[in-house]
């Protein structure tokens, strides 16, 4: 059998258009028709081609055994979706042999007939216009001979990371490609002994990749993959060179203020610093420390990131000395959030320090009396109890859950009330206010209860396991669409109808979202309306409602495949 008919079974306009999907599909026709694909070439087991569009991208579709595998450098086909480019290089091939150059037969033999010298010109000349084949050739030259010299290595690393204004998505490749040969690199001077050398160069590539991250579109996550795997090296071999404590200290205070994505952890390099790389260290962040200016809570919230950093370094140092009342004051010099009082409390309680932990916490409600922080609300209750100040505690959580009437707040003073032994007269207050807010906003905006106005109170009702009251409440006052599929779950069992009755009214809003994960979404939702209506006894009603169904989704020929037959 010829490798095109062994691509024929799985290139076919049905399966082009299963893959893609009835837009992409669409739009991966009108690129063909329009003769954007070129290049169209047959290997052994794939066909790769260029596809012209407002860039131009690179396809390649590949037998895999009996499956078919497939890449596009466009942005959906690098993270893995069958794209409009992917289809129109198969509408390409399926033309026929015409459209095909086979299986570079021609130009391999040409190239075997040249001389070494010839082939050479034509590398060179071809990586002139090609950065992706460029930077796969300065790589691999740079693999076959490290430069001797410490100048000549720095070049190298220069030229790895050299950024010219901005590197898009589309050149990240090429980037990344030129940005491993660094790590082969250090890793060489690694293996060759020369540790102090290659601890240098380690730092001095750590700053040019950093300087670059910032300049580049890594949306991928290659190219902070690539620096990662280049602090680790960076750890590695400082730990091997044992570089001299005092210019050690201030080159890491150096690399650490430039890091903004937490590639260096102080307590990892602490050890090489010693008693006077340590006071280097120091000195160096206190001077920088002074220099960061006290945030009340008064002061906003947009704090720059030369104070991230320095805050950063003066907590690393904190902690690793074990020094709580240096971390609190840490702390302490930025107090714009309620979480940062809330962030001094837990350091204080983990000390054992409970006295000035609730201090510091209740000087966070003072500060942000309309700014309310969950997570510093259920401190301060908790703390209350252990006090045995109830009231208090039941004070904060009722007043959290009228100003954030939500689940989380209902439930915290459910908690709250509950160590009080008094939810059930709290439960009733809760319930009587939500009820006249919900009377207060009809009266205001006309309203009649229609919407998703009770939607608090069918989950707090779900969450108290009452599904028949929860299912009275969005009857009579609606609810979001999440919460009448969770109020269907719960009915499933004892109330097959109900349930049944709530998916059939959202899958036709799950199909119009036209994309095969949400057709896979309502076909499944379809088989279990099916199962739910035979239990209710209505399988004539079913494939009354499975007909009308098909009607009003019949374009969408990737759902219908997917229903067929149920």
């Amino acid at each position: 059998m010829t490798e095109r008919r062994k691509n024929v079974k799985l290139i076919t306009r049905a399966s082009l258009a299963s893959l893609a999907g009835e837009k992409s599909f669409a739009r991966g026709v009108g690129y063909f028709e329009t003769g954007a694909v070129v290049d169209l070439v047959q290997t052994r087991n794939a066909i790769s081609a260029r596809v012209l569009g407002s860039e131009e991208y690179r396809v390649v579709l590949r037998l895999d055994r009996a499956d078919l595998a497939w890449s596009c450098t466009c942005p959906l086909g690098e993270e893995g979706t069958f794209c409009k480019h992917a289809v129109a290089t198969g509408l390409a091939w399926l033309e026929g042999p015409g459209q095909v150059r086979d299986d570079l037969a021609e130009i391999h033999a040409h190239l075997q007939s040249e001389s070494r010298k010839s082939l050479v010109d034509i590398l060179v000349e071809q990586a002139t216009y090609d950065p992706e084949l460029r930077a796969r050739l300065e790589a691999a030259a740079l693999r076959r001979g490290m430069p001797q010299n410490l100048r000549s290595m720095k070049d190298a690393v220069n030229r790895a990371f050299a950024v010219r204004g901005f590197v898009d998505y589309r050149n990240m490749r090429a980037f990344n490609t030129r940005a491993e040969s660094v790590v082969h690199l250090l890793r060489e001077m690694r293996r060759s002994g020369r540790a102090k050398e290659a601890a240098e160069l380690a730092g001095y590539a750590m700053r040019r990749g950093i300087g670059a991250y910032g300049k580049t579109d890594d949306s991928g996550g290659g190219f902070g993959e690539t620096l990662r795997r280049l602090a680790d090296l960076h750890l590695e071999i400082c730990r091997a060179a044992k570089p001299e404590p005092v210019a050690f200290a201030s080159a890491l205070f150096d690399l650490q203020m430039r890091d903004e994505w937490s590639f260096f952890k102080f307590a990892d390099y602490a050890p090489l610093l010693g008693t006077d790389g340590l006071a280097r260290y120091r000195a160096l962040a206190d001077a920088a420390w002074k220099k960061v200016p006290t945030r009340a809570p008064s002061t906003g919230r947009d704090a720059g990131i030369e104070h991230y950093h320095i805050t950063a370094i003066m907590e690393a140092l904190a902690q690793y000395t074990g020094d709580v009342d240096a971390l609190v004051a840490v702390g302490s010099r930025d107090l714009s959030h309620p979480y940062h009082f809330l962030r001094n409390a837990e350091i204080l309680a983990r000390a054992d320090r409970e006295d000035e932990a609730l201090t510091w916490a209740e000087r966070g409600m003072k500060a942000f009396p309309n700014d309310f922080d969950p997570r510093l609300v259920e401190f301060l209750v908790e703390a209350y109890h252990k006090t045995r100040r109830h009231d208090d505690a039941l004070a904060l959580a009722w007043e959290h859950f009228i100003q954030h009437p939500g689940l989380e707040a209902y439930r915290h003073l459910e908690k709250s009330a509950g160590r009080a032994k008094t939810w059930k007269s709290w439960r009733e207050k809760a319930l009587t206010h939500l009820r006249a807010s919900l009377k207060r906003a009809s009266r205001a905006s006309g309203a009649r209860g229609t919407g998703a106005g009770h939607t608090l109170l069918v989950e707090i009702f779900l969450h108290e396991g009452d599904n028949d009251a929860a299912l009275a409440e969005a009857k009579a006052g609606g609810c979001v669409r999440e919460v009448w599929m969770h109020l269907a779950r719960a009915r499933e069992h004892e109330h097959p109808q109900d349930a049944a009755d709530v998916y059939r009214k959202f899958i036709d809003d799950i199909a119009d979202r036209r994309n095969n994960p949400a057709y896979d979404e309502a076909a499944t939702l379809a088989g279990k309306i099916k199962e739910l209506m035979q239990r209710a006894n209505q399988k004539e009603e079913f494939a009354e409602w499975l007909e009308a169904l098909r009607t009003r989704h019949r374009a969408k020929r990737n759902f219908m495949q997917r229903i067929e037959g149920m």
